[in-house]
């Protein structure tokens, strides 16, 4: 929120009730949303939003917590390729900075070791990643 406020970006969120039953790394989890709030925070401009939603997933057998930021997208091309090591973006999504670098592919192996997803998508001003997690059975 310091790092949003900072650079004039409004951090909105949205929570879903009742909400999910997961079974995770709650310090591995934190990571992968710090990871994809940072990285939505770095590439919206000043003005711009990044807004958090977690619940369930559409189908009801997963919970979802998304990140839309202002980014301005991804060049469609790319997008299957954000998740790998050595992907650094262009200036569509990176001004300034080049890009990526481990993050993304560090939270793909995270969440795909609680054996659940994470996808990417243009949507709106930017792109929407997206962590689908498994629930809980008891």
């Amino acid at each position: 929120a310091i790092a949003a406020s900072a650079k004039g970006v409004d951090l909105q969120r949205e929570i879903g009730e009742p909400s999910p039953v997961v079974e995770l790394s709650t310090p591995e989890m934190v990571r992968v949303v710090r990871n994809l709030l940072d990285n939505a925070i770095r590439h919206t401009p000043p003005g711009g939003v990044v807004l958090i939603t977690a619940g369930l997933d559409p189908t009801g057998q997963g919970a979802e917590v998304s990140v839309q930021d202002a980014c301005g997208g991804i060049p469609e091309r790319d997008l299957d390729s954000v998740f790998e090591m050595a992907y650094r973006g262009d200036a569509a999504r990176t001004p300034g900075d080049g890009g990526g670098g481990l993050g993304l592919a560090v939270a793909r192996g995270l969440v795909e070791a609680h054996h659940g997803e994470i996808v990417v998508q243009n949507h709106g001003p930017g792109c929407r990643f997206t962590v689908r997690l498994p629930l809980h059975r008891s």
